[in-house]
């Protein structure tokens, strides 16, 4: 059991508003860790068979993202998993620190490395809080198959969230894949979340401010966010053929929108 330091900077960095806004996927490791006793483990420790499987697409594949939403003191589980026939595209949303969010989006022969999350009933209402369920994503359960772990076999359903508006669209109606997502037999043109959020500000013609003070204002204003959303819905692609089911879900709590 490989145990880390907390105030790893690579795992665990301190971003200010506008690093964690551009940083946006942020780094997730290749193998598989635990949260275990408040540290970062690197390692399962855990029972699987009683956890749900939550395929992270975007942030939460990220230990520090993770931290954010649990904290270190909650027993979660990340292990490595390959995404068959689709790939990680910026979604038509804006999350509440400034970021455009991922979404899977369709792609015949594409393969993406992703993780899979390992959530307890009670940590999964706190996810689909995080989410923004039912405003900014879906939950789904996955086509079996399109999901495979790189250690070991699963033969149960797996589930994930999927952007409810669809994917951004960008210069002459393309959509856009994740640059920081590692992807294999890509048909899409890579952006970074950097350059994302500098074409989204141009959308909007925002011109009196610099992208910094922008995602501040963006960031302090959830009105003013959300109207940016509503506007990216009314644009936004939605595939017509997709390997996943939207789930009807019963949560409790305030969204984090």
């Amino acid at each position: 059991m490989n145990i880390y330091k907390n105030k790893n900077s690579k795992l665990f960095p301190n971003l200010s508003y506008y690093n964690r806004a551009i940083g946006y996927p942020y780094f997730a490791p290749d193998y598989s860790f635990s949260f275990y006793k408040g540290k970062f483990v690197k390692d399962i420790c855990y029972n699987l068979d009683n956890r749900v499987p939550i395929l992270s697409i975007g942030s939460n594949r990220s230990p520090y993202q993770l931290k954010k939403k649990f904290t270190l003191n909650q027993e979660l589980c990340v292990t490595p998993a390959t995404l068959f026939n689709s790939d990680i595209v910026f979604a038509a949303s804006l999350s509440a620190y400034g970021s455009i969010p991922a979404t899977q989006w369709p792609s015949y022969g594409t393969k993406v490395d992703l993780n899979v999350l390992w959530l307890r009933e009670d940590q999964l209402n706190t996810m689909h809080l995080t989410e923004g369920l039912g405003i900014a994503y879906d939950f789904v359960k996955l086509k079996f198959g399109s999901v495979k772990f790189r250690d070991f076999d699963y033969c149960k359903d797996i589930f994930g969230y999927t952007s409810l508006a669809g994917a951004l669209i960008f210069n002459n109606k393309k959509i856009k894949r994740l640059s920081d997502i590692n992807a294999h037999n890509s048909k899409l043109e890579s952006f970074s979340e950097y350059e994302a959020l500098i074409f989204l500000k141009k959308m909007l013609a925002i011109k009196d401010k610099n992208l910094s003070k922008w995602l501040f204002r963006v960031v302090k204003n959830k009105e003013y966010r959300v109207n940016i959303q509503n506007i990216l819905k009314a644009k936004a692609k939605k595939p017509k053929i997709f390997d996943w089911k939207i789930l009807k879900i019963k949560i409790k709590g305030n969204l984090v929108i």
